[in-house]
């Protein structure tokens, strides 16, 4: 329970802090995507079923509250946390450079994925103008803050852990 609660505020703020902070802080017209970084974390520390959750929820906060077509960044996240967290069940969940590089992948493919559905859904076509002036500077600048909110995700989910661990541990005998 604590870590859904945990979780739960972790979504919120990151909802908060994109919609607020980070919006003062663009670089060429573009904003670091940290939910994506959120997601992918989660969905390694966690695996893949409650990377899906997590991606989903995170979404959907950004779905009900900014999204023009509900569903769309729900889908995007569940799809990216279940991607992220399943080739990770036996890998050192310490090493920090390996999330590095699965955000450059994963933002891209979540960049490109949200473009060719966006135009499904009535966007225009132009792809090789957004992926110059948005996936390319979004890749860049999601990834130049990866590593220090991957160690936020860690020290939080190992904290946890031990909570959890402790709790399990006081009924032994």
């Amino acid at each position: 329970m604590m870590r859904v609660g945990c979780m739960a505020v972790l979504i919120l703020f990151n909802y908060v802090l994109q919609s607020t902070i980070l919006v003062r802080v663009s670089i060429l017209g573009v904003n670091p995507d940290t939910a994506l970084i959120f997601i992918i974390s989660y969905g390694i520390l966690r695996g893949d079923v409650e990377g899906a959750i997590f991606g989903f929820f995170s979404g959907l906060i950004h779905d009900l509250f900014g999204g023009h077509v509900i569903g769309l960044y729900a889908m995007l996240g569940m799809l990216t946390g279940y991607l992220a967290g399943k080739p990770f069940k036996d890998y050192f969940k310490d090493n920090f450079f390996l999330p590095f590089g699965i955000v450059i992948v994963a933002s891209i493919f979540y960049q490109v994925l949200f473009f060719v559905l966006n135009f499904l859904l009535g966007g225009g076509w132009n792809f090789w103008f957004y992926f110059r002036t948005i996936i390319l500077p979004t890749t860049i600048y999601t990834v130049s803050v990866a590593i220090p909110l991957y160690s936020l995700m860690f020290v939080i989910n190992s904290k946890i852990e031990n909570f959890e661990d402790d709790r399990r541990n006081l009924f032994k005998e």
